[in-house]
Order: structure tokens, then C-alpha cells, then sequence
């Protein structure tokens, strides 16, 4: 019986991950599901603990971040990952990855200086400690400590070696830029970001090219740069994202790509009507994410001449970057506030 049990259950590991390469996540949740009561049957604790990362990770994947995160925590108590600091790194950098996209930006700074300082501690795993200077970096930058996050860049730089995997240093170069564009290092961020574009390739992973060219091209108009190149990301990310389908917060944090190169680039009405249906759904996306919507639309409305309207954005805003933990982004909405009624 034990032995027809172990095979069952293998059958299930492989096929759960089989669905994850195909990024069938609802299937593979699912089916890591069935792994994870399978191994509990069979007193199998580290298939237990694969299938159960493997759960969180295709909820982060669906947007279930919440349910993600809980996940994390759990495993977090596990015997399992309290005696390995490559599992308390696995653990800490996903709950960082949830924590930063719930708009729990100090939790996720916590939590991924602990996948950081655990990964250390781990012989030979360049990629453990990518990701996890990844999941820093991030939740850093939207926190607004920009310093810190170029600090832990260059650490992260030496990390980057021809011997990882190329996806790997795509993404570590991705951060890196996406950091430089937020300093305003504008020759860096287009430097590093080319360096991931040699690295991400639509052949690889469509899906992570879309949120890549998403991505750059976010960063790249944040820091005022609307060019060819910037309209290029823009529009491969669309041409991508089409294929590849993804969640709802993906299709909302693209079209608010689109509508600020609209705005930037004077087309009021076309970023006003793409931006109302955005900040409505609002509370799909982060916190960070759901203010940096209201202040767009505030400024094209402002732009507009619409000034109630505006302040009534301004202000959703300013609110949404205090609940996300990022007052610096809350105290420049002030000051454009202070501007408008002056």
C-alpha cells in the first residue's frame, strides 16, 4: 500500500508541475493540492513542503495574494524551513513579493531582509540570493528609500555571473534599471534595462517578456522618458500580454502604462477615459499602485481644467500611499495639491 501511495503521489508532484511550466495555475494549484494531502498520508514532509510552496506560488500567480501570503506564513513555522535557511529564504521572499503587491510595503522590506540575510547562509545559490535581493530592492523602491534600494543593487550586481541562468540575470538587470530610472539615472536605467532584454526573450517565457516591456516602459515614463523606444515596450507588452493572457491586475497595471503615455504625451481625453475604468477597480491592484491611478487621473483632470474632480483623485491618492507605507509619494501629492489651490 505504501509503495502505491509513493507512486501516486509522484504521478501528482509531476503532473502539478507539469501544469506550472504550462502556467495552468488553477490546474496545478489543484493538483499540488491533492500532492500535499497525499504526502501528509504518507508522512512524506518534504513533498509535503514542496507541493505546499508550490500552492502559494500559483495563488500569488492567479492574484490571490492574501491567500498566497497565508500560505507563506504557514510554511514559515514549518520545522522544515526553521532548519533550513534555503527554505527561510524561499518562504521570506515570496511573503516579501505578496506584502509588496497588497501595498504592505514595511512588512515586505522586513520580510525580504530576512530571505536576504537567510540566503547569505547558503552555499552555491546564486539564484536564491538574486530573488531574494530582488524581493529588497522592490519593496525599497516603493517605499521610496531609493538609497537603500541602489545600495542593495550594487550588491546584488556581484551576484550576477555568466554562470547563472540567463532568466535569472535578466530579472536581477530588470530590477537593477528599474532602480536607476526611479533615481532618475536615466543612462543607467536604459543600460540595464537593454542588458535584461538581452537576457528575457519572448522564446523563453512570453509572459514574463510582457511584464517586462510592462514594466520598463512604466519605469522609463516615470522618469520622463517618452521616446520610440519607450512606446516600443509599451507596445510589445500589448502584443504579448494578448497571447498570454494573465490576471486582471495585469491587464489593469498595462493599461495604466498605456494611459500615462497618453497623458505625457498630451492625449487628456484618451488617458481620462482609460484611467476612470482603472481607478474604479481600483482595489484589484496594490495600494501603491491603486494611488499612483488616482494621482494620473487627478493631473489629467487638473489638466482638463477640472478642478473638484481633481482634488477628489488627489485626495483617494494621498490616502492610498499612507495606508501602502509611502510618504513620500503621499507628501508630493500634497504639495500638487497645495499648488492647485494656490
Amino acid at each position: 500500500m505504501a509503495a502505491h501511495r509513493s507512486g501516486d503521489l509522484i504521478m501528482v508532484e509531476l503532473r502539478a508541475r507539469e501544469a506550472w511550466s504550462q502556467r495552468d495555475y488553477g490546474t496545478a494549484r489543484r493538483l499540488a493540492g491533492s500532492a500535499v494531502e497525499l504526502a501528509a498520508a504518507a508522512d512524506d514532509h518534504h513533498a509535503w513542503w514542496n507541493m505546499t510552496f508550490l500552492q502559494a506560488e500559483c495563488l500569488r500567480e492567479e492574484g490571490s495574494l492574501d491567500q498566497s501570503l497565508q500560505y507563506a506564513e504557514a510554511l514559515g513555522t514549518s520545522h522544515l524551513t526553521l532548519e533550513s535557511d534555503a527554505l527561510k529564504a524561499r518562504v521570506h521572499t515570496l511573503a516579501a513579493v505578496c506584502q509588496q503587491g497588497l501595498g504592505h510595503l514595511d512588512q515586505a522590506v522586513d520580510s525580504a531582509t530576512i530571505a536576504v540575510r537567510s540566503a547569505a547562509s547558503v552555499r552555491d545559490a546564486p539564484e536564491l540570493q538574486i530573488e531574494a535581493h530582488h524581493a529588497l530592492i522592490a519593496a525599497l523602491a516603493e517605499s521610496g528609500r531609493l538609497d537603500e534600494a541602489w545600495s542593495t543593487c550594487l550588491d546584488l550586481s556581484t551576484h550576477i555571473t555568466p554562470a547563472i541562468h540567463t532568466q535569472t540575470a535578466g530579472k536581477a538587470y530588470w530590477v537593477i534599471g528599474n532602480v536607476a530610472f526611479m533615481r532618475h539615472q536615466v543612462d543607467d536605467g536604459t543600460r540595464f534595462h537593454r542588458l535584461a532584454a538581452e537576457h528575457l526573450t519572448p522564446n523563453n517565457d512570453l509572459d514574463l517578456w510582457a511584464r517586462f516591456n510592462r514594466a520598463s516602459a512604466s519605469r522609463r515614463l516615470a522618469a520622463g522618458v517618452v521616446d520610440a523606444e519607450t512606446l516600443e515596450c509599451i507596445e510589445r507588452a500589448e502584443v504579448a500580454s494578448s497571447i498570454v493572457g494573465g490576471t486582471e491586475r495585469d491587464r489593469l497595471q498595462l493599461s495604466l502604462t498605456r494611459a500615462h503615455w497618453l497623458f505625457l504625451t498630451s492625449q487628456l481625453n484618451a488617458a481620462v477615459e482609460r484611467l476612470r475604468p482603472i481607478c474604479a477597480d481600483g482595489s484589484v491592484l496594490s495600494r501603491q499602485t491603486e494611488g499612483e491611478a488616482n494621482l494620473l487621473l487627478a493631473q489629467a483632470l487638473s489638466a482638463r481644467g477640472e478642478e473638484l474632480q481633481a482634488l477628489a483623485h488627489f485626495d483617494l491618492s494621498e490616502q492610498c500611499f499612507i495606508e501602502a507605507g509611502a510618504p513620500d509619494r503621499a507628501a508630493h501629492v500634497r504639495e500638487l495639491v497645495t499648488r492647485l489651490r494656490s
